[in-house]
């Protein structure tokens, strides 16, 4: 299906937050610490228990140099937000309302 080819499952976010900062050369502390949370959280970003705050999403893509879509998307350069919104759609519910409030809180962040 062409939406497991954009979209990733929740469960490879996690996958790409870890990947992100390896590429990077950063330790799981000095992560933690440029995040201002504390190591035990941000591993629990890493394995998945814990889905990180927009903020902390966007921080991570600017210390990773990585854009925000890159934790999100498999190819992520759609650039129309109609096929975002077709992609959504396609989703079961409780993953479409995880996507969709996580986006929300990016707008929400940009725009302040």
């Amino acid at each position: 299906m062409i939406l497991n080819n954009i979209i990733m499952d929740k469960m490879d976010f996690h996958k790409r937050i870890r990947q992100a900062r390896i590429d990077s050369h950063i330790s799981q502390i000095k992560m933690a610490k440029m995040l201002y949370i504390s190591r035990q959280t941000y591993i629990d970003i890493e394995n998945g228990i814990r889905v990180p705050k927009a903020d902390t999403i966007y921080k991570i893509a600017i210390i990773t140099n990585h854009s925000v879509g890159y934790f999100f998307y498999d190819n992520y350069q759609l650039g129309d937000i109609h096929q975002i919104g077709f992609l959504l759609e396609q989703l079961p519910n409780e993953k479409r309302k995880w996507y969709l409030k996580l986006l929300k809180k990016i707008i929400e962040y940009e725009c302040t």
